[in-house]
């Protein structure tokens, strides 16, 4: 998947979800905060497909844990 794919998805999952979605960069790897977990995701144009299929799963289990509240 193409990183630029990846933030896409972020960004539109922040959006439907009324959540925080915020970009830092770093060396290697840029580093997103979305609904407040903090992701690692490396400087490469394409990502292993299982990489950003965690990271997507990760972010809805975010979701579904603000739904139900703490």
């Amino acid at each position: 998947m193409k990183k630029r794919d990846l933030e896409k998805e972020l960004r539109k999952l922040a959006k439907d979800n009324e959540c925080e979605f915020l970009i830092v960069g770093g060396a290697t790897h840029d580093t997103f905060r979305f609904n407040g977990l903090l992701i690692a995701i490396p400087r490469h144009n394409e990502l292993n497909k299982f990489t950003a299929r965690e990271i997507l799963r990760d972010c809805r289990a975010t979701l579904n844990r603000k739904e139900r509240g703490p």
